[in-house]
């Protein structure tokens, strides 16, 4: 893997600025002197991912994932640090000196990468300028006209059209200055029994972009009078090094800055369903690339917004795909509605139908969230008119009202389908009751609420813990107490060997003029995530020393807890001269835990007081 000194890494760090890098992933806000958005590190729907400006640090206050702008695109982009290490320079206008390197592979990777992309952006100009040819465009061209497409858009978006000879990619590519095995390589030629042939033949041409605008697949649409009939009507791009279509959204380069302004996202199935939006003015769509959305994909639109409406096809088909694809996007903690158009129209006939007012209230006001759009697809699935037909979707319904944790949500909803499927309330309550095993009360969720009003809910960190990380961040922020209470700590006893990994690295591996946080992406997860939440902590305010001091013995205090609990556990099994002696040390303990603190802190040994 290339080297690189320390100091042109941390010029490249302190170059560019960590809100606008992760920025571009997460949608923040800023709160106090920070900024939060969702954690692209973990599923949920209360905003726990903070960003430092200050600190050019990210903490997950939910996950403790953490770290500095490199560590954020390696963990994140799934870079390794010399590709993060390179983004971030070539973001910061820093050329980076040649590293020493035996990684000739990584170097020939990325030459390749770098040809198919020109490859690709050739492939469009080519396509593009035989659209707009007088001649050889004109089918192409009406067909979009009457589809209502402007040629602004059109051009913007260089759409093309491929014709229809088995080898007029092919024969140009050498004018391009590329070899047949170039195009082999990207998806634009075949290999087939009598040799090479072009993919896509006499089609309209949509480029496939990724979120940095690089041409990286096409779709191309079968025209009405093709020789290729035989073809399927639209056809992708097949799996490359450059395209995985499970990783992509049609028009997320377009449509990112437009979704974190609208707040939310409109995800379509087609790419006319998506560019039919964009000419009449409804910028924040995305479409998916032939494939149902996956658990990849609700990650990236979770980088954009946390709302996602979702606006597939009235037929049997798209309902089943809008179904699981709510399922998804819910696991990963978006807030997700399906968009019920009129008339079982695709979003491209409906707008051009009905226009953009009545799209933007589909996809607003009235589009259904899940438990809705579930008990709607219920409804059409059976015949409320006979009593078989009627008990079978009531029976349904309650199991999908039966899954709703909150129950003011729940009787909510209990009520909305009892009026508007004229249900009647006691025999529905009844179903949902027999669903739920006859506990119809919520003796658990008010549990719940107890304990986290007491301080006990899941999440709450333990007081040692805080302990440490304080002394971690006392360590980090003051150069010259850092040996002298590593030394305090080695002698009081580390309960998590992380804590021991972090202070012995911040003692002996930190030079007095290394900010720490510069060199988390060095650290193995788990402690560049501990180290982020301890430099997290603040107000800590007055005298360091016993500050210090009162950590140390919160710590010792915890280590004595598990001491005497594992000596009573002994104890209980012990006999003769042994129970004698664990009985002594318990005495010994217990009277060491009764100390005031304030006397323990007075007699701590090592640091100074």
């Amino acid at each position: 893997m290339p080297e690189f000194r320390q100091e042109v890494v941390e010029n490249v760090r302190q170059g560019v600025d960590i809100v606008q890098v992760v920025g571009e992933h997460v949608r923040l806000e800023k709160r106090g002197k920070g900024y939060f958005g969702l954690c692209p590190f973990h599923a949920e729907k209360t905003p726990s991912f903070s960003v430092s400006q200050e600190k050019q640090m990210y903490y997950c206050f939910g996950c403790q994932a953490g770290g500095n702008v490199i560590s954020f695109l390696m963990e994140h982009a799934k870079m390794s640090f010399p590709e993060a290490l390179e983004n971030l320079a070539e973001r910061a206008g820093i050329t980076l000196p040649v590293p020493h390197t035996d990684d000739s592979d990584a170097f020939a990777r990325r030459r390749v990468r770098e040809r198919d992309l020109k490859v690709m952006e050739w492939a469009t100009d080519v396509f593009h300028r035989q659209l707009q040819n007088d001649s050889l465009g004109r089918v192409v061209r009406d067909y979009l006209k009457q589809r209502g497409l402007s040629l602004d858009l059109i051009t913007s978006l260089k759409l093309g059209f491929s014709l229809a000879g088995w080898s007029t990619l092919l024969a140009r590519a050498e004018s391009g200055g590329f070899a047949p095995a170039d195009l082999l390589r990207v998806g634009l030629a075949v290999q087939g029994e009598k040799g090479l042939y072009d993919r896509f033949r006499q089609r309209l041409m949509f480029p496939i972009r990724n979120r940095q605008g690089q041409v990286i697949a096409f779709g191309g649409r079968l025209l009405g009078d093709s020789d290729d009939s035989s073809g399927p009507k639209y056809l992708n791009s097949p799996e490359t090094d450059l395209f995985s279509k499970g990783r992509e959204l049609f028009g997320l380069d377009r449509a990112a800055k437009a979704i974190g302004k609208a707040g939310f996202a409109i995800v379509v199935e087609g790419y006319m369903d998506a560019i039919t939006p964009w000419q009449y003015g409804v910028d924040n769509v995305v479409a998916t690339l032939g494939t149902a959305l996956s658990a990849e994909h609700a990650q990236i639109l979770r980088r954009y917004t946390a709302h996602i409406c979702l606006c597939f096809d009235t037929d049997a088909a798209g309902q089943t795909a809008a179904l699981r694809g709510m399922e998804v996007l819910d696991k990963k903690g978006l807030a997700v509605k399906v968009a019920v158009l009129a008339q079982g129209k695709d979003p491209d006939e409906f707008l051009r139908k009905f226009g953009r007012e009545q799209f933007m209230a589909a996809a607003t006001a009235e589009a259904l969230p899940l438990i809705e759009y579930r008990v709607l697809t219920l409804s059409k699935q059976h015949d409320r008119t006979t009593p078989q037909g009627l008990g079978a979707f009531g029976a349904q319904v309650a199991k999908v009202l039966a899954n709703v944790d909150n129950a003011l949500e729940r009787e909510a909803y209990v009520k909305k389908v009892v009026e508007q499927y004229n249900l009647s309330e006691d025999a529905f309550t009844f179903e949902l009751a027999k669903v739920q095993g006859g506990r119809f009360t919520d003796k658990l969720t008010k549990a719940r609420h107890t304990m986290a009003s007491r301080g006990v809910a899941k999440g709450v960190t333990p007081g040692w813990v805080r302990a440490a990380r304080i002394l971690l961040h006392i360590m980090a922020k003051n150069k010259t107490e850092r040996q002298p209470m590593l030394d305090t700590w080695v002698s009081i006893g580390f309960i998590d060997e992380k804590y021991r990994h972090l202070a012995t690295w911040l003692a002996h591996d930190v030079l007095h003029s290394d900010d720490p946080m510069s060199l988390a992406h060095e650290l193995a997860q788990d402690l560049k995530s501990e180290l982020a939440a301890a430099l997290t902590e603040e107000n800590l305010e007055g005298n360091l020393t016993d500050m210090a001091n009162e950590c140390f013995v919160k710590i010792e205090e915890h280590t004595l807890t598990l001491e005497i609990a594992r000596v009573q556990a002994e104890l209980a099994t012990a006999e003769g001269a042994s129970r004698v002696a664990l009985a002594t040390m318990l005495r010994d303990l217990q009277r060491h835990r009764k100390i005031p603190q304030r006397e323990k802190v007075s007699q701590l040994r090592g640091y100074r007081t």
